[in-house]
């Protein structure tokens, strides 16, 4: 009797265990963004792929990120930004919109191979170039 309430515990708590350390959805197989001292607590995560017609699938996912109005100073939106280099024009992807949950998704598609990845905050979803800071930021090669 001793020997299977020892098992039953030893299994109980090897599944609680894979449990808690299971990440749902795109934070699992996915690469972690660098992230701004401005917002220390925030996670970025970022998950690409090579589409049939050969662009690049980006998916995007944020944990822990502030609302923008409550930054310093005060912004409506955070944009999503690819640019091929540092000297290149940023093209804007899509305005990430966080829920009240403090997460947010965005997909988009770009046709470079090669870029940077950033987020920044910035006073309306129709911003043409990035006026805010890098608040998370990756470099992305395709092999």
């Amino acid at each position: 009797m001793r020997t299977s309430r020892i098992a039953l515990v030893t299994v109980a708590l090897a599944l609680s265990t894979v449990e808690a350390f299971a990440l749902p959805g795109i934070f699992q197989h996915a690469t972690t963004m660098n992230v701004s001292p401005d917002i220390p607590a925030a996670q970025g995560k970022v998950k690409f792929s090579k589409t049939n017609d050969g662009n690049i699938a980006i998916k995007l996912s944020v944990k822990y990120l502030a609302d923008p109005q409550k930054l310093q100073p005060p912004a409506a939106i955070y944009a999503v930004w690819v640019r091929k280099d540092k000297e290149s024009t940023a093209q804007n992807i899509g305005a990430l919109k966080v829920e009240k949950n403090r997460e947010g998704t965005l997909k988009s598609v770009t046709p470079l191979h090669s870029f940077q990845l950033f987020i920044t905050a910035e006073a309306n979803g129709q911003v043409q170039e990035p006026t805010g800071s890098q608040l998370l930021w990756i470099d992305y090669n395709f092999d």
